[in-house]
């Protein structure tokens, strides 16, 4: 016999059952199955209670922000695939965006294509000619702007504003290949919480300290401190695992040469 089951993922209903054991009220309530376990137990927090869920929210939402700052691929989302951006006519006035509710080609909105929902921060966007069977190409990232050039075969370059994807615009059809952070939607109305599911690994007790940190602000401010002191053990633990994944994978720094004067536009000879 293995303990700790098959699932993967912590559901609502084990993160709710810690949560409530942690604040003393495991008592059966009338829509309860068994003393302090499932079917909605608990005489104030239980899962009928529209304030367990918020906090739950809050708390899990808190943990994506979290782990996203620190890389986890659990919130990553690569190879999404926008395919077959519409031709423009060559204007250097016109930029073309894409957001999570559709494409605008410089003039109006099409609903067609649109960003992921859950979408959060892009990471990196690949081009290339729809239908043309070829790689995608990497388009280039400019913070300070997108430059006012008239459209050729390629988009060439992207900046985010307004969580837009915004781009000069093409003058052939073409597919956008993209990397971003994202975060998962909130459990909103109505759930199931025995089949509805956090989709991080290891994050049942980092979710209840975080409930507890929420809790004591409402309901116990002298326990605030102690709240807060779990949260960021539970937290760093997380964290920690995010990070050694990452360093035992093998990096390597570029060099500095024709490149960085490329880059910077100054001389590095002096190093």
């Amino acid at each position: 016999m293995a303990i700790g089951g098959n699932l993967f993922f912590p559901t609502l209903e084990s993160i709710a059952n810690s949560f409530r054991v942690r604040i003393n009220d495991t008592f059966n309530n009338t829509g309860g199955s068994g003393v302090g376990q499932g079917g909605g137990a608990g005489a104030i927090m239980s899962d009928a209670n529209p304030d367990l869920l918020t906090i739950l929210n809050d708390a899990t939402y808190e943990v994506y922000s979290d782990l996203r700052n620190v890389g986890d691929p659990e919130l990553i989302l690569d190879n999404y695939i926008v395919s077959g951006l519409p031709a423009i006519a060559p204007n250097p006035a016109l930029q073309v965006g894409l957001s999570a509710t559709g494409f605008y080609n410089g003039v109006s909105w099409d609903t067609t294509w649109v960003l992921p929902s859950n979408f959060q921060k892009m990471l990196a966007v690949w081009e290339r000619q729809t239908n043309a069977s070829e790689d995608f190409v990497p388009m280039q990232a400019v913070p300070a702007g997108l430059p006012g050039v008239m459209q050729g075969t390629r988009m060439q370059f992207w900046e985010m504003r307004q969580n837009v994807l915004w781009m000069p615009g093409a003058t052939q059809v073409t597919d956008l290949r993209m990397r971003a952070r994202i975060s998962f939607p909130d459990n909103l109305g109505t759930v199931d919480f025995t089949t509805t599911y956090v989709p991080l690994l290891n994050s049942r007790l980092a979710i209840v300290a975080k409930m507890l940190v929420i809790y004591a602000q409402r309901f116990a401010p002298g326990l605030y401190q102690m709240a807060s002191a779990e949260e960021t053990k539970q937290m760093a633990k997380m964290k920690i695992e995010v990070v050694r994944a990452m360093q035992a994978q093998e990096s390597q720094r570029a060099e500095f040469g024709g490149e960085a004067v490329q880059d910077f536009a100054v001389s590095w000879s002096w190093l």
